[in-house]
């Protein structure tokens, strides 16, 4: 699997974590601001793009909480530097952080935290192109899912959907994603919706049908512009260049790749989070 899709990937669940803060407790004690302060420095540094720093922060933030024995700033510390850790290309030290919530069973994590943290494992998995491994997590996650009032359908379901179009099973993979699609119906819910697009425009060109890959890929394009997700937007203008190339459209695929090419500039020469989104809606 290539490290552009790995990328998207590894963002699609950031939602989960970002803006997790811990519940209050011992709000005056000096280890709780240590933990705050450290949250809100690594969310900044994430941010602005530095995303050695981000984890360096989330790193300090999960030891604090694990002193505390604080188990949902536990789980949402290690969800977000697995992330971060990820976008780094440290696949190892992503699978490690979440550790802290996989190999704690006597820890007291909540059913929500448990299905973030097995679709974080599931998604790492899967962009390693470890299938049988992100099957297994993401199985165990729906077994969760299935026992509380779920939020996260869509995202299993585009999880599904993946592993299916990595098996080379397409046709699987697309109905997946149109039922992935469906469930993200509504404004909380567009960032699994592009994801579900583009899985589904991947499925048509894996198909060998790539004319009708440019609909849901421009779709998935717009909304990802509108969420300013410059991940994304990579990774929809990649697949509307591989879509175009398919179809024996060399001009569009270029002008789709010259696209991407400066998406990339502007995300490598941004100094922070509000000027690069600037940059991708000019």
């Amino acid at each position: 699997m290539s490290r552009p899709l790995a990328l998207w990937l590894a963002a699609a669940l950031l939602a989960l974590a970002a803006g997790c803060s811990s519940p209050v407790l011992n709000r005056g004690s000096p280890a709780q601001a240590r933990l705050t302060e450290a949250e809100a420095r690594a969310a900044a540094l994430a941010r602005s793009g530095d995303y050695g720093g981000a984890a360096r922060f989330y790193g300090e933030a999960l030891r604090i909480a694990t002193s505390l024995e604080n188990a949902d700033a536990i789980a949402a510390n290690a969800i977000n530097l697995s992330i971060v850790n990820q976008w780094l290309g440290r696949d190892a030290q992503a699978r490690d952080a979440l550790a802290a919530v996989l190999d704690a069973p006597r820890v007291n994590f909540s059913e929500r935290r448990k299905i973030q943290t097995e679709l974080r494992r599931a998604i790492l998995e899967l962009a390693g192109g470890n299938l049988g491994a992100a099957t297994l997590w993401a199985g165990e996650a729906e077994r969760h899912c299935a026992q509380t009032s779920c939020e996260y359908a869509a995202t299993l379901l585009n999880v599904r959907a993946q592993i299916e179009l990595e098996s080379g099973r397409p046709a699987e993979a697309a109905r997946l994603a149109l039922a992935a699609a469906e469930r993200s119906r509504g404004e909380a819910g567009r960032a699994e919706a592009a994801n579900a697009l583009r899985i589904l425009g991947r499925s048509r060109i894996a198909a060998g049908e790539p004319s009708a890959a440019f609909e849901p890929l421009r779709s998935a394009l717009d909304i990802d512009r509108e969420l300013g997700d410059p991940r994304k937007i990579l990774a929809d203008l990649a697949e509307l260049a591989r879509a175009a190339d398919a179809a024996g459209d060399a001009d569009g695929a270029r002008r789709y790749q010259e696209r991407s090419v400066a998406v990339s500039r502007a995300m490598h020469e941004a100094k922070s989070g509000a000027e690069m989104e600037v940059l991708l809606r000019r």
